[in-house]
């Protein structure tokens, strides 16, 4: 019952076999230390973007929000010009009933404070306030003007002039 089991590593050529398991225990130990090492490069490697991956993914996302930001501005100015459209609409029903009233519309001296009395006369989209004239063009009794986003006369786009009169002729 006596055999030992054991495996020395202790004294170098004790037994002839001792050296060749010395080795390739040695050998067995490199390689895993070195599978270690490859496998924890290999994952620092993955573990992340580089810089340059990352200002990549930054510039696209920029393009892309100013892609989007030029459509929803323009929407934003189209519906800016339509609230102008609609709140001169409600000027003008309440010129209307001015007109059944008093069988005339109010001078461009007493202007549309006369039609809204007390109340605050509306402006339009852009916080300007609409012109008045009266009489209008080509035989109309009156004329409504919002100048646009620029408040001057004439202009392009949003900042074109808005005329009463040629709205409702549309």
């Amino acid at each position: 019952m006596g055999q030992d089991m054991s495996i020395r590593f202790g004294s170098a050529g004790s037994e002839p076999g001792a050296r060749s398991g010395e080795r390739r225990l040695g050998r067995w130990l490199r390689d895993l230390r070195r599978r270690a090492s490859v496998k924890r490069t290999a994952r620092r490697g993955r573990r992340g973007m580089s810089l340059v991956e990352v200002m990549v993914v930054i510039a696209i996302i920029l393009t892309l929000m100013s892609i989007i930001a030029i459509g929803v501005w323009s929407i934003f100015s189209d519906s800016q010009v339509d609230t102008t459209r609609l709140t001169m609409t409600k000027i003008n029903e309440r010129l209307e009933i001015y007109m059944l009233r008093k069988k005339k519309p109010p001078s461009s001296s007493e202007g549309l404070g006369a039609v809204f009395g007390n109340e605050q006369v509306p402006k339009d989209s852009w916080n300007h306030e609409f012109e008045y004239v009266s009489p209008g063009p080509n035989g109309e009794p009156f004329d409504l003007i919002s100048l646009g986003s620029d408040g001057q006369e004439g202009g392009t786009g949003n900042a074109a002039d808005l005329k009463w009169s040629e709205m409702k002729n549309n």
